[in-house]
């Protein structure tokens, strides 16, 4: 059978592919392949037939095609492999670094605000200097609005023990606003919603157990026998992920709920549509038009004060539990506007 030879592109079609890979690392997210259908002018065909023949023509010292095709959120794009890319996409690296730690700024006082701030000096310091020129208002471009901030400058006390402990895997003693003194085996600090979080093994039940950074009155390390402080082993088989998978929030409980919520008005589906609610999420429409988001959940104590936030327009439909308990609230704070 006679080999196949691969067909030679047109001249025009060689001046297309010529500016797409010229245009291309300027887009080092990406670049939409309908994006480029319109800035080129051609059809979804014709540029299919040119990203083929680029495979072949479009490559480096090392035979490696100079981009793949990927789907990005369910848009096809065009994109460099990292190791193709241009050593000018340091600025598109350091709006990525910068606006990250930008909605760490609730951590403000704090010793990790402080390793923040020396990582992106450490990174800024490294850019060439006509970046770091460009790069100077990038407070002002570029801004992220904390979600109901709590203020962890005054808790430096209970923030260095904690990070210690989970470095090096020491057991820490927490006196809780709950008037409990805890030993406890520190195995994950989360940020969420404005506030940190640790999940440990709590000696006082032997259960992992999760407490607001905030409301730990005491925190120190625990000593240990012949040695500074005690040592405990950081299980294998924990994962933060697996520990919270299904909850609503950061209250975890065992016995999942099975919830049903009818949606009242277009505005409220098209805006929770929009959003990853949980990871269970579905939405059916119902034969009278309207829809019913359902999920199950870990713990609806968060799942309550996030329904009540949109007063009419969501109503439980199951469990009864929680229908019941959510109508009590809204009779209560009707009666305080009767």
């Amino acid at each position: 059978m006679a080999k196949k030879e691969h067909r030679k592109p047109s001249y025009s079609a060689a001046l297309r592919m010529a500016r797409i890979a010229f245009e291309l690392p300027s887009h080092p997210f990406g670049w939409a392949l309908d994006a480029i259908q319109r800035e080129l002018g051609i059809s979804e065909r014709t540029l299919k037939r040119y990203l083929a023949a680029g495979k072949n023509t479009l490559v480096d010292r090392s035979g490696r095609p100079y981009f793949h095709v990927v789907s990005d959120g369910g848009k096809i794009k065009l994109r460099q492999p990292v190791s193709a890319r241009a050593v000018d996409s340091s600025a598109y690296q350091a709006v990525s670094l910068y606006f990250t730690l930008t909605i760490l700024q609730f951590l403000e006082g704090t010793v990790l605000k402080e390793g923040i701030d020396e990582l992106w000096d450490r990174f800024a310091r490294a850019l060439p200097a006509f970046e770091r020129a460009d790069l100077g208002s990038l407070d002002r471009k570029f801004f992220a609005i904390p979600y109901l901030p709590k203020d962890y400058r005054k808790l430096g006390h209970a923030l260095d023990p904690i990070i210690r402990g989970l470095i090096r895997e020491y057991r820490l003693q927490i006196d809780y606003a709950t008037g409990v003194v805890h030993e406890v085996d520190p195995y994950t600090l989360i940020a969420y919603r404005g506030g940190l979080y640790l999940i440990g093994k709590t000696h006082v039940n032997g259960r992992i157990t999760t407490m607001a950074v905030d409301r730990m009155r005491k925190v120190e390390l625990m000593p240990g026998d012949g040695a500074a402080f005690r040592k405990f082993v950081y299980p294998a088989t924990f994962r933060p992920d697996r520990y919270t998978e299904g909850a609503f929030g950061i209250i975890v409980e065992d016995k999942p709920a099975a919830v049903e919520i009818l949606i009242h008005n277009a505005e409220t589906e098209k805006y929770l549509r929009e959003r990853q609610i949980h990871p269970t999420q579905k939405f059916i429409r119902r034969r009278d038009g309207k829809t019913v988001l359902t999920m199950t959940v870990r713990g609806t104590t968060e799942l309550r004060n996030w329904i009540l936030g949109f007063g009419p327009w969501l109503e439980v439909l199951k469990p009864a539990a929680l229908r019941r308990e959510l109508a009590e609230l809204l009779k209560t704070a009707a009666n305080h506007y009767a």
